[in-house]
């Protein structure tokens, strides 16, 4: 059988006031805590000037879209007054061709081009 002998038999012990241990010494128990970065004010500025930049930002595009929305719709098609003088001129040219159309000289043509062509041999 082995003997096995513990540290308190091979030394004598001896107690020491722990205001005697320095503080260097000392076992500490507390985590290590990381410093926090103080916000600085020039950050903060930085900061603020930044998120204004892309607000702006947001904001001429937003405008640059809708410009370009209603700049193609006025050029989509024509407007009331732009309809108005078009069937007023479309109106006269249809009296003006019916004027002509039933001109004596023109009637007779007519009739006379579709009567030879009623009446090919075949």
């Amino acid at each position: 059988m082995t003997h096995h002998t513990t540290h308190a038999q091979l030394a004598p012990t001896a107690t020491v006031p722990i205001t005697a241990v320095p503080a260097t010494a000392m076992p500490t128990t507390a985590m290590p805590v990381a410093p926090v970065p103080i916000p600085r004010a020039a950050d903060a500025v930085r900061k603020a000037r930044a998120d204004r930049r892309r607000y702006i930002g947001r904001l001429r595009r937003r405008a640059a879209r809708c410009r370009d929305a209603t700049r193609s719709a006025a050029e989509a098609g024509m407007s009331t007054a732009e309809y108005a003088v078009g069937t007023i001129a479309a109106c006269g040219f249809a009296a003006v061709l019916y004027k002509i159309v039933t001109s004596g000289p023109v009637h007779s043509a007519l009739n006379g081009v579709i009567v030879k062509a009623l009446h090919v041999p075949f």
